[in-house]
């Protein structure tokens, strides 16, 4: 969270959150605003709009990147035809961050100059056709610790199996868990990993045994 965005929780009437949001994050609202947890039953574009045409200061809080695999995009998209004015305050990336955090720098001299993104499954749950991905370079796979035995196979299509993997589960919380492999072993863990979880597979993998002693 940046300090523009703790400005806005300060500021605002209405706050939607989702469950992956950390509830600490609730704090910094004024004792007058209202919180709102979605469920899976809410419409968000529906309660956005609602507290907006109000003329209250609406904040949606997501977690994560809301414009990488997010609906955040498509939400600003819907209120604007209704002439809602909307503003996206971004944090710090989970692609970058979590993988940090963990002791592992995406891009390294020497080591690798590339990062692909992707999302292991679709918004229907079809699995990413992994034949699309580079053989080399530093790859992230979001969302697919509950799939992780099939995105390791899909992987295995394009990349070495004796390839430095690290699997990331709930990254920067305090229950932090990281499991480092070889990307025909790691399936070994199971698909029962929390969400939110990520996948990062290339050589800086290997930096975590030096970095996470400082980290």
């Amino acid at each position: 969270m940046t300090l523009k965005g703790i400005k806005y929780l300060q500021m605002a009437d209405v706050i939607v959150y989702d469950k992956l949001v950390s509830r600490e994050l609730i704090n910094y609202a004024k004792p007058s605003s209202i919180a709102i947890l979605l469920s899976n039953d809410d419409t968000e574009v529906d309660l956005l709009r609602k507290y907006a045409l109000e003329n209250k200061l609406v904040i949606r809080l997501k977690n994560g990147d809301p414009y990488i695999f997010g609906r955040g995009g498509k939400i600003c998209q819907e209120l604007i035809k209704d002439g809602i004015e909307c503003e996206v305050v971004p944090g710090v990336s989970s692609v970058n961050s979590v993988p940090a955090y963990a002791g592992i720098p995406l891009t390294f001299n020497g080591i690798s100059d590339m990062i692909t993104i992707v999302s292991a499954v679709s918004q229907g749950g079809k699995l990413f056709d992994f034949q699309k991905i580079p053989d080399y370079g530093t790859l992230v796979v979001l969302m697919g610790g509950k799939r992780l035995e099939e995105v390791s196979k899909g992987l295995m299509i394009k990349r070495d199996p004796s390839e430095d993997v690290a699997v990331i589960e709930r990254g920067t919380y305090l229950h932090q868990k990281v499991y480092v492999n070889k990307l025909g072993k790691i399936a070994e863990i199971g698909n029962n990993l929390a969400t939110p979880s990520m996948l990062v597979l290339g050589n800086v993998v290997r930096l975590r045994e030096i970095l996470w002693k400082f980290s």
